[in-house]
């Protein structure tokens, strides 16, 4: 589809991949901007997590623990309350949208962002009213009815902004998208400060301030909201996307349990010190998501809109080995200098306290686990392109079941050791299960030898390195440089 406005000619999104060509130099062309889309999401969420860090002191030093513990637990509670509103729609948008243009396009925005917007109302009108019933409920004595109202609100105005939010990154509007992330943040910060610093309303201050970051993000994407809702109904277009959607949610739900089973099952297998230890060093692994996590928004757009190129399957092996050339680097710096990090002396004390030393041993068998995680965002690649989605649900509840198994196995036997290596083997098992799937949905010729190269590398390097004194430890970063980049320069040409 190519059409014309006032002489000049408007290339619509699968006519402008097509013009780029599908050879060597086509490839090349897109594995830099997918790079340059990764960078600049990776920038702007590490300054978002840079303003929120800034929140920590604040809270520490102004609410009490149990009113602290109270507004964690509630914001823990609005992840799992925005995955069942979300009913898996901006997945359903992204997927839809991204092979349709004009009136088609806006009719799949009228379909998701006008669901999200009636759930959210609904959802928040009946929580609205339920809030005095479900505050003592929940045990929320500290925030009350207040708090779970302005609860309520964020959830709404959180989900006013997810498909256009989605829209960005399909568009591939990395900046703009990152620029509402890091307003977000500093309203967040601003608001905080005023709420609960200057004016002292205490833990209710920070839900509040929370109702205004998330209504600055709505707000931002206002523009994107004006230009494509257009009411229109087609009845068998929505049923579609709403089968391909709800297999998302129990996968999404899924995966926010195998992120945060292990703290309460530690618990009950273990003591409240053993969750201290464990929750202080894995929280050091978290560099390792984060890259994960950048990488996915701007993996997800590039996927649904290169699937149908006749060299996707090419394209999307060269992009797995590059991405796992760089997990691998940032793995080795990791496993070496973290430890050196929580140990560093500041003002009087440690950036972690010595108390909590003694688990350090189980970052590098996290941020393992977080590589497999991101292979397993890789791989399920397929199942988006090939719309089958309950695959997603059923690689990560075996995950879970698999999370669980082996917490109730190795914590008895091993301690918060054993919750590290159960989440390890859970990622695996994900990391497996979605590559067994997707290769039978979208067979893709992924170079496992150099690869396996490039991981047998690191994890060398990683072992021999990890009980050096600092000055080792420089010069085994300097080897692993060396040998990822020489690994690099062998292959280059064959991808």
């Amino acid at each position: 589809m190519v059409t014309m406005s006032k002489g000049h000619a408007k290339i619509g999104l699968s006519e402008g991949i097509g013009a780029i060509g599908t050879g060597s130099v086509g490839r090349r062309w897109q594995l830099r901007q997918l790079a340059s889309d990764t960078f600049v999401y990776a920038v702007t969420m590490l300054l978002v997590r840079l303003l929120t860090f800034l929140l920590t002191p604040l809270y520490t030093n102004v609410l009490q623990p149990e009113a602290f513990g109270e507004v964690s637990y509630l914001f823990a509670l609005l992840a799992f309350a925005n995955v069942v509103l979300a009913l898996g729609w901006e997945s359903a948008y992204m997927r839809f949208a991204a092979e349709r243009q004009g009136e088609a396009r806006r009719a799949v925005f009228a379909y998701a962002w006008g669901t999200m917007v009636v759930n959210g109302a609904l959802l928040c009108l009946g929580v609205w009213i339920a809030a005095p019933v479900l505050a003592p409920v929940l045990q929320l004595s500290r925030l009350g009815a207040e708090g779970v109202r302005a609860a309520a609100l964020v959830m709404l105005l959180d989900g006013v902004a997810v498909v256009p939010l989605a829209e960005l990154r399909l568009r591939r509007r990395p900046l703009w998208y990152g620029g509402l992330r890091l307003v977000n943040a500093v309203v967040q910060v601003a608001a905080t400060v005023l709420f609960v610093l200057v004016w002292r309303w205490g833990a209710p201050g920070v839900l509040w301030a929370g109702v205004v970051a998330s209504a600055s993000t709505a707000v931002g994407t206002a523009p994107v909201i004006a230009r494509l809702f257009r009411w229109q109904w087609q009845a068998g277009l929505y049923w579609e996307m709403l089968r391909y959607g709800l297999p998302a949610v129990p996968a999404a739900l899924a995966s926010i349990a195998l992120h945060v089973v292990d703290r309460p099952l530690l618990m009950l297998l273990a003591d409240a010190q053993a969750v201290g230890i464990y929750q202080a060093n894995y929280r050091l692994a978290l560099p390792m998501l984060l890259m994960v996590t950048v990488f996915e928004y701007a993996w997800r757009p590039f996927f649904l809109q290169q699937a149908q190129r006749p060299d996707g399957p090419q394209l999307f092996a060269a992009v797995f080995w590059r991405w796992n050339l760089t997990a691998a680097l940032f793995f080795v710096g990791m496993v070496l200098w973290i430890p050196v990090l929580a140990q560093m002396p500041i003002g009087g004390g440690f950036l972690i306290h010595p108390d909590y030393w003694e688990g350090l041993d189980i970052v590098p068998i996290v941020a393992a686990g977080y590589v497999l995680f991101g292979i397993y965002v890789f791989a399920a690649a397929a199942a988006h392109i090939r719309k089958r989605t309950e695959r997603l649900a059923g690689a990560m509840i075996l995950a879970a079941v698999t999370n669980i198994g082996l917490l109730l196995l190795l914590v008895p036997w091993l301690g918060y050791r054993g919750a590290a290596w159960a989440t390890l083997g859970a990622y695996t098992v994900a990391a497996l299960a979605m590559l067994l799937f997707a290769q039978r949905l979208y067979p893709v010729p992924y170079p496992w030898g150099r690869v396996g190269g490039v991981w047998g590398i690191a994890g060398i390097v990683a072992i021999l390195g990890m009980g050096s004194p600092i000055i080792g430890r420089l010069l085994w970063s300097v080897v692993a440089v060396g040998l990822l980049w020489g690994w690099w320069r062998i292959w280059r040409g064959s991808v």
